[in-house]
């Protein structure tokens, strides 16, 4: 029997499908629903599948006959202690790569908002007023921190580099010297990377050992007057301890994308700062993501039909 390739991504056009069909062509047979159908009938055409690509929630595919799950997510984090974790019969792969010049664009962009004050000069364009901000700042020839140095990582420093930022890097093993690195720090001494940052920059996993990991000892730990950007996960961070360091001028200011809650609740004190640029976990948005996504797709799908090494492969066991 052949396998069968359920996508549910509404992103993929129609040129996207035409690619996906011609890739399993002879040799398996593909099934199109919207990511937004019923949990039954999600389930069911699991039930039916060999290869899922989307967001299927981790309980779906306990008992099911998929063997491939590609997630259009670079996080996995619902993978993380589920039920199907210890007996999983399917490969699972991220889609990391796919958003890592998007959310470093984003990251860019919330820096120089920032220290040049755009933020302020917007709100003071709508009430027309002429007005230059007390201080303009400079990235040149500051530090950046960027905590957790995958793919996006890679990208943020790769620009920061361009822009004569001195970069830092924080990861759970060092490793081999990395070429846009000034310099590496394992996690276990992150408070010492942290001292040295004029932009803390937090790209890590969200997970059982990230959870709450930024709280009030690694604020202290920064250096008075710093920015904070969060284009990671919104578990890794206290926000009660955040915006304490925000108001109290410990921090100056922060670029926030994802947030313990979302939407972030209208009654969140977070969105009464002026020094705060808020994004509605929009960093990975481009509108060349779903091309990037589509390809890997192919690729993945080429390996399981040649019976090669998957892109992306996690290993969400180790994880946990």
């Amino acid at each position: 029997m052949k396998p069968h390739v359920l996508v549910a991504v509404n992103g993929f056009t129609e040129k996207h499908m035409e690619r996906i069909q011609q890739v399993v062509s002879g040799w398996a047979t593909l099934e199109q629903i919207n990511e937004e159908t019923s949990e039954s009938v999600y389930r069911e055409k699991i039930g039916r599948s060999h290869i899922v690509v989307g967001w299927p929630k981790a309980e779906w595919l306990a008992g099911s006959p998929v063997r491939l799950v590609q997630l259009g997510s670079v996080g996995y984090d619902a993978f993380l202690g589920s039920t199907t974790q210890d007996h999983a019969s399917f490969t699972l792969c991220n889609a990391s790569g796919v958003m890592s010049v998007a959310v470093a664009e984003h990251l860019i962009a919330m820096m120089f908002a920032l220290t040049r004050r755009i933020s302020h000069h917007i709100r003071d364009m709508h009430e027309h007023k002429w007005r230059r901000q007390f201080e303009y700042e400079e990235v040149f020839g500051s530090t950046a921190c960027i905590v957790g140095v995958g793919d996006i990582g890679t990208e943020i420093a790769r620009r920061l580099r361009a822009l004569g930022v001195r970069t830092i890097g924080v990861r759970r093993e060092i490793g081999e010297l990395h070429p846009y690195m000034d310099d590496m720090y394992p996690i276990s001494r992150m408070n010492e990377a942290l001292a040295q940052a004029d932009h803390v920059i937090l790209i890590l996993p969200g997970n059982a050992s990230t959870e709450k990991l930024f709280n009030y000892n690694m604020f202290a730990s920064m250096k008075n007057g710093a920015y904070f950007y969060n284009l990671a996960r919104g578990s890794i961070v206290d926000e009660n301890v955040l915006h304490a360091a925000l108001t109290s001028g410990r921090l100056k200011g922060a670029g926030l994308d994802v947030f313990e809650i979302e939407p972030l609740p209208q009654g969140s004190p977070l969105w009464e700062l002026d020094n705060v640029i808020i994004s509605p976990h929009a960093g990975g948005r481009s509108v060349k993501e779903f091309d990037r996504f589509c390809q890997l797709l192919l690729n993945n799908l080429m390996n399981y039909r040649d019976g090669k090494s998957f892109l992306n492969q996690v290993n969400y066991k180790r994880e946990s």
